[in-house]
């Protein structure tokens, strides 16, 4: 439903609401409202290149690494000022700016916040604020990432697109992109236009071998604002902005028409949930492949401390998809370079521990990639306030930013955000530009946020010890085993399995990044939880800054007697399967082509005698269920190989 107009933040609303209501139907009042919008139009330019500075002073000031080598310097070289001071002159496009800084010690860190100000077109005087922590970091530790490889090696994060072009010409069709934006190829270029405005052009997107126009990338998601602590921000006050060439188009879908409303800096008005609990609108950031960089909010008037922005899903278990607390998303591919040609052989450096590790160089995105994917959740953002001293992300549950009644969609308090991401997209997992495979090569999943470098790796190494006879049945079953840590799968490596007489045995090694202040997390094992069970399954660790190899072991494993089907299925028609299923409880898998199974019983061991007897099933592709399974047993544990051939009048399917 339409939500209905609060107070605005920073924009005039009163007066112009005040002016509209006057206006006569004569001419009068037509050159007076379009004035108001002339005035209106101008004010939005002025205000964006005002936040425009005020976000380029800041990552000015976030890039000191090169200046200072010490805490001291850091802090020398950003000396608390006493209210707003190192006062600059900008000319620029629509206005004469004057930007300030006010710095305020913070423990060793430093929160500044940068002022811009401008004198409007009726002689007001404007400003807008943004706001950041900064913290000193190792220059050596940054350099030494070097997460920025020479262009000729790695796309620039501008990517293939640049801002503005003109006007749209007359007389030009255009496609619309259902947000409020269109586009249009000219037979070079694809250009992104909003209104008349051409904001993105995409160069050379015509100029392919198959006479196709490549797209934009395209990343999309919801803004939800937490009405009940957070309910001075209108929809048009949150800014969607992406790093260098880049256009974020804000819009909600009318219910009544079904038609893109475009947001400005004078919406009052967007969708809300059932109970008014959160208003939301629309975003979508187009980009120009190999671009990397951020997608991030600002508000108008400046973020303060008690504004927060949860990302992340709170109905998750897993520690590295929980929410956290972060204005902006990072989209970044992270490459190795090749030393040989082993594609195990990568280029290291030594950190500030004196231990080898794999330099990086940052990777953009491939070309027309659209985030989400079909059926996954959008980028999405949670806009709240709490107290100042709240950072952590669990405070987006037990604030109730996250979890307010209308947050309940599926039966579970919070699954309205189910599966949105957080903070870093990690773009290794099939979404990478084209680069020099002979020079570089990627893993599937990122080590840690380029972003937010930490200053060292730790190793923690242990055992994996699984009591069970050794048979083929539990020998397959051992293909399961794996571990990752609560930072993600993907750090670490479980070595090939021996067999002592009674266990099966792994060991593996896990790698955590240290930003300073130790590393805390769980490690944790991942198995066929219908065949083997691990207690526990999770090991807590915190303050490791070090490598460790103490108390790592999962040594409570253990795996019963099953009995283990696999094989090929025949189909009339030569269909694939669909679905496959075991009598008794137990479970069944098919490969990826179809054409194969293999199906794990439940545990013998609680039935005496320990056998198993039962069917197996099958569900053709574009079929129905077969009426007639196929037998097996009795069988004890062990491994069983059937290749079954399904015939329609024979099984009933």
């Amino acid at each position: 439903m339409i939500r209905t107009s609060r107070k605005n933040r920073g924009f005039g609303l009163i007066e112009i609401l005040v002016t509209l209501g006057v206006l006569s139907v004569g001419v009068l009042g037509v050159v007076a409202l379009q004035g108001v919008i002339t005035r209106q139009s101008i004010d939005n330019k002025t205000r964006a290149e005002a936040i425009s500075i005020a976000q380029s002073r800041i990552e000015t000031m976030r890039n000191y690494t090169g200046a200072v080598d010490t805490v001291a310097e850091f802090q020398s070289r950003y000396a608390v000022t006493s209210g707003f001071a190192n006062s600059a002159t900008i000319t620029g496009v629509n206005a004469a700016f004057t930007r300030s800084e006010r710095i305020v010690a913070n423990g060793d860190a430093r929160n500044i916040t940068v002022n811009v100000a401008w004198t409007g077109p009726d002689g007001n005087p404007e400003s807008v604020n943004l706001g950041t922590e900064l913290s000193f970091v190792s220059p050596r530790s940054a350099g030494d990432l070097a997460l920025e490889a020479a262009p000729e090696m790695v796309e620039a994060p501008t990517g293939r697109a640049r801002l503005g072009d003109g006007q749209l010409p007359d007389g030009q069709e255009t496609v619309s992109n259902d947000d409020s934006t269109s586009y249009f190829d000219d037979g070079t270029d694809r250009r992104l236009v909003d209104g008349t405005d051409i904001v993105l052009t995409l160069t050379n997107a015509c100029q392919t071998e198959e006479g196709t126009c490549l797209d934009f990338v395209r990343i999309k998601g919801t803004i939800y604002i937490d009405n009940s602590s957070q309910n001075t921000i209108d929809p048009g006050d949150v800014f969607v902005v992406a790093s260098d060439a880049a256009f974020c188009a804000r819009y909600y879908i009318d219910p009544d028409t079904n038609q893109a409303v475009k947001v400005t800096a004078n919406t009052t008005t967007a969708l809300d949930t059932p109970n008014g609990d959160y208003t939301y609108f629309n975003y979508t950031c187009y980009i120009g492949g190999g671009w990397h960089g951020n997608v991030g909010i600002i508000l108008a008037g400046g973020t303060a401390q008690n504004d927060k922005f949860c990302v992340g899903d709170p109905v998750s278990a897993n520690a590295w998809e929980q929410p956290v607390i972060a204005s902006r998303r990072v989209y970044r591919g992270m490459l190795y370079k090749k030393v040989t040609s082993d594609p195990l052989v990568k280029e290291t450096f030594t950190d500030a521990e004196g231990e080898a590790r794999v330099r990086y160089y940052s990777q953009g995105i491939a070309d027309a990639t659209e985030f989400p994917l079909d059926g996954e959740r959008g980028h999405d953002f949670v806009i709240g306030s709490m107290s100042p001293g709240l950072t952590e992300g669990s405070n987006c549950i037990s604030q109730g930013l996250m979890t307010r009644t209308d947050s309940n969609v599926d039966g579970d308090v919070g699954d309205l955000f189910e599966d949105v991401p957080v903070e870093f997209i990690c773009l290794n997992g099939g979404f990478l530009d084209n680069y020099d495979a002979d020079d570089f090569g990627h893993d599937l999943t990122c080590p840690y946020d380029p972003s937010d470098p930490p200053t060292t790796r730790h190793e923690i190494t242990g055992g994996i010890s699984i009591q069970a006879p050794f048979n083929a049945a539990n020998t397959e079953l051992m293909s399961s085993i794996n571990a990752y840590t609560s930072d993600g799968p993907g750090n670490c490596l479980v070595s090939s399995w021996s067999h002592n007489g009674t266990h099966y045995l792994f060991s593996y090694a896990c790698d955590v990044y240290d930003w300073g202040n130790g590393w805390n997390g769980y490690l944790q094992t991942i198995y066929n939880e219908s065949a083997i069970s691990c207690s526990p399954n999770k090991i807590n660790k915190s303050n490791i800054t070090a490598d460790n190899s103490s108390g790592n072991n999962f040594t409570g494993c253990s795996i019963g007697s099953y009995a283990v089907f696999s094989g090929t299925v025949t189909t009339a028609g030569n269909r694939r399967l669909a679905s496959a299923s075991i009598t008794g409880g137990g479970s069944c898998t098919l490969a990826v082509d179809g054409l194969s199974y293999q199906c794990i019983t439940t545990d013998l061991s609680i039935y005496d005698p320990a056998t198993f007897t039962g069917t197996l099933s099958f569900t053709p592709s574009g079929g129905e269920v077969c009426s007639n399974p196929f037998a097996v047993g009795p069988v004890v544990g062990g491994f069983y190989t059937r290749n079954l051939v399904i015939a329609n009048n024979a099984n009933g399917c």
